[in-house]
């Protein structure tokens, strides 16, 4: 019995092949994993390898692939007999979740007090004002992507590219846990908190700036109601490629 989609299986017919000149495998995983970041792919839908082999024209080989890193990332559930769909953190996962980003926060914070400059702090004002327009706008969608951002560039200002890499992944799977489990009609995040955050380290004041930036992952969880929403979502949309070939 496989164990699991991943699994070998026998090689793609020509209907199945798709164009493989088309994007490269790192493309498509980053097109899918900035889409679950931007929740544009809500947690739970499925991610079918036919369809996604007909919108990026690859064969169904290189979608395989793609999808397995997704999981690997912990973004992505593959089940036997079921395909791959967007995870849908568990309670207990977005919990662990916060532990886990406490923890590289913490580290990313005292090393960006020692590190910022002029050009870092220009960056970071401006993606807090881009939130704080998004906000206005009520285009939820892009608050929470340029909160997630706001954390990334600080790790880019810390120079530590494998606290960098965690925190990206941490960052996306929060992004899930956030259209899972937020409550309506209150936000998740605050930027004002990522001002206090920024004049912390503007001042060279690590100790304030990991305080302020606990706090604030703390305020992210405490807006979460653990009961999940559920909702449709159309990949080819998304992706803006219309399907090739026949509807099926």
């Amino acid at each position: 019995m496989p164990k699991s989609r991943s699994t070998a299986v026998a090689p793609d017919s020509p209907e199945e092949a798709g164009d493989d000149r088309g994007l490269p495998e790192d493309a498509i995983y980053e097109q899918i994993h900035h889409a679950i970041a931007r929740q544009e792919l809500a947690p739970g839908t499925r991610l079918r390898e036919e369809e996604l082999r007909r919108i990026f024209n690859v064969s169904r080989t290189r979608i395989r692939n793609v999808l397995t890193r997704l999981a690997y990332a912990g973004v992505v559930t593959l089940e036997p007999n079921r395909g791959a769909s967007v995870a849908r953190p568990t309670p207990k996962e977005a919990h662990d979740n916060f532990i886990a980003r406490r923890a590289v926060e913490e580290a990313i914070v005292r090393l960006a007090a020692d590190r910022l400059t002029p050009a870092d702090l220009a960056r970071l004002e401006a993606n807090i004002d881009a939130e704080c327009a998004a906000r206005q706008k009520g285009d939820h969608a892009a608050m929470v992507w340029l909160s997630g951002e706001f954390h990334t560039l600080l790790a880019g200002v810390a120079g530590n590219t494998i606290l960098a890499r965690i925190l990206r992944d941490l960052i996306t799977r929060e992004a899930l846990v956030i259209a899972t489990y937020e409550r309506q009609g209150k936000p998740s995040c605050s930027h004002e908190e990522h001002s206090a955050i920024l004049a912390a380290l503007q001042r060279r004041d690590a100790d304030a700036a990991v305080r302020l930036m606990l706090e604030h992952l703390g305020n992210v969880e405490d807006r979460l109601y653990f009961d999940p929403l559920e909702r449709d979502t159309d990949l080819s949309r998304i992706f803006g490629r219309p399907e090739r070939g026949d509807a099926g």
